[in-house]
């Protein structure tokens, strides 16, 4: 093989060498390093549909254990029976117990559709009562933070005849009030979390914790109590007293009298009232806890014998109603006269201690604590 043919065939072996090399390379590393792109690839974005996944079961999730926070138990039975001691509980605060019977009814599950699983616990409520009596439990019964219903309310009146009523007393009579009531016991999903509202710590909240007042959103606040007010003010189950005969007497002659008009400037201008005139000889002495819930107590500075006065939640006081009593003071929501441009009603915070007139209104950057708690038990 002379110098020429050696030079060839070592070309042809190096020709080969790299085509086998790279061939190799190709195979072994090159291709194997896409095909681990692509599956990165692949994983990344199954990764991101099991993340949307997974966040929107964690906000069902969410929105279930919401629904099951306005429960009173996962049991049906023990749920059943604290809904009648709550229920007998509300109706004893309000006066209703004259003749009262209140039954448990056979509990009723839905077998299909969109409730399927749930279950209704109803109470049959007997009882005999005023109407004002029933719209101040109806305001109660609403507003409690656990899921409620009123399926059936009828009323009868039991009328007495003039002649039988002790003179000079009430003309409303008593009504015989027929309720039905319901609550819902919603079923357990697997590996989730199933927490319950605590009855228990919201009828008999320990002293010694913050007092935070919940209530559900069914009734607005003010709105709507105002026009429940309506219902009793227009009762229509009070007994009818007719006027009294007009006694025909015999007709005097005319006298004629010369009217003498008041010139403008003698006519007595309205005075304004001030209702906080004496604000500054009002103390928000203490707070304190009764079986129907918180109280306030006022004293007067310039009264130091007399004993302080006591107010509830929903109370008029100063110039608005009270709606909030936490352990460092009280909130008064108050709201502007009717007359001139309608104007929004404002929360005032009153410090324990202090006089009516060191009262603030409440502000969220400087009583975030107090805003919270307002919007619970306002709803706003």
């Amino acid at each position: 093989m002379n110098q020429r043919e050696r030079v060839l065939a070592s070309c042809v072996a190096g020709v080969i060498v790299v085509s086998g090399g790279y061939a190799l390379i190709k195979s072994q590393v090159y291709e194997p390093g896409e095909k681990l792109k692509a599956d990165i690839a692949s994983a990344r974005e199954y990764r991101g549909k099991l993340e949307v996944r997974l966040n929107g079961s964690e906000k069902i999730t969410r929105g279930w254990q919401e629904q099951t926070g306005q429960t009173l138990d996962q049991e049906w039975f023990a749920a059943h029976q604290a809904f009648r001691e709550d229920v007998s509980l509300l109706l004893k605060r309000n006066n209703l117990t004259a003749g009262l019977k209140i039954n448990k009814h056979k509990e009723r599950t839905d077998k299909k559709g969109p409730r399927e699983g749930f279950v209704e616990l109803p109470l049959s409520v007997r009882v005999n009562g005023q109407l004002g009596d029933l719209d101040n439990f109806l305001k109660d019964f609403f507003q409690r933070a656990y899921l409620v219903r009123l399926d059936k309310l009828q009323l009868s009146a039991e009328h007495t005849s003039k002649s039988k009523r002790k003179k000079g007393g009430s003309t409303e009579p008593q009504l015989g009030i027929t309720m039905t009531l319901s609550t819902l016991v919603l079923p357990k999903v697997a590996d989730v979390d199933h927490p319950t509202f605590d009855l228990a710590a919201f009828n008999h909240p320990d002293p010694e914790a913050e007092l935070v007042l919940a209530a559900a959103p069914r009734l607005r606040w003010q709105e709507d109590m105002d026009r429940y007010g309506e219902i009793v003010e227009k009762n229509i189950f009070e007994n009818y007293e007719p006027p009294p005969p007009k006694v025909k007497t015999a007709p005097r002659p005319k006298e004629v009298v010369k009217k003498t008009e008041p010139k403008t400037e003698d006519k007595p201008k309205p005075v304004p009232v001030d209702l906080r005139r004496d604000a500054g000889k009002f103390v928000l002495s203490g707070m304190g806890r009764l079986d129907d819930g918180p109280i306030a107590y006022v004293t007067r500075s310039d009264q130091p014998a007399e004993p302080p006065t006591l107010y509830r939640l929903n109370d008029d006081i100063d110039d608005g109603r009270l709606v909030l009593i936490v352990p460092r003071g009280i909130v008064v929501r108050a709201t502007p006269p009717a007359r001139g441009a309608r104007q929004p009603a404002k929360n005032y915070f009153y410090p324990l201690g202090a006089t009516f007139a060191e009262r603030e209104e409440v502000d969220a950057s400087v009583h975030p604590e107090l805003e919270r708690q307002l919007r619970v038990v306002l709803r706003q």
